[in-house]
């Protein structure tokens, strides 16, 4: 402090840059606990007869978050693990990466953002 005990312009500038990295590094702290407590909450679902029903309630036929148990059967064929002998399994899987076009004003160009998380769905 200069001048008798008044904060100097940089000083403001420091505190107000200081506070919008503070802003934005707890928004994204935020944001990151709330998809937490999401997949904490995760729907338990069993596979059988019930799964292709909830999936053809949800809206866009697609659980956000769910925890799927049971056995599965493969449709082609199944992998083999590659460090344990006897060891097979089947992963089914489809990963939707939504994305827009967006008007940059300063440069004048058009770019495509990719929203924060891809969203999986399991596709029967």
């Amino acid at each position: 402090m200069e001048n008798g005990g008044r904060p100097s312009l940089g000083q403001f500038i420091l505190l107000g840059t200081s506070s919008v990295v503070t802003a934005a590094l707890y928004f994204v702290y935020r944001q990151k606990g709330q998809v937490a407590q999401e997949l904490k909450g995760a729907k338990r679902i069993h596979l059988g007869e019930d799964l292709k029903s909830i999936l053809s309630e949800a809206p866009g036929k697609c659980v956000p978050y769910a925890v799927i148990e049971g056995a599965v059967r493969s449709v082609k064929e199944t992998l083999n693990s590659q460090f344990v002998e006897n060891c097979k399994g089947v992963i089914q899987r489809l990963t939707l990466q939504e994305h827009k076009m967006v008007w940059n004003r300063t440069t004048h160009l058009w770019y495509v953002a990719f929203l924060p998380w891809p969203r999986t769905c399991l596709s029967f």
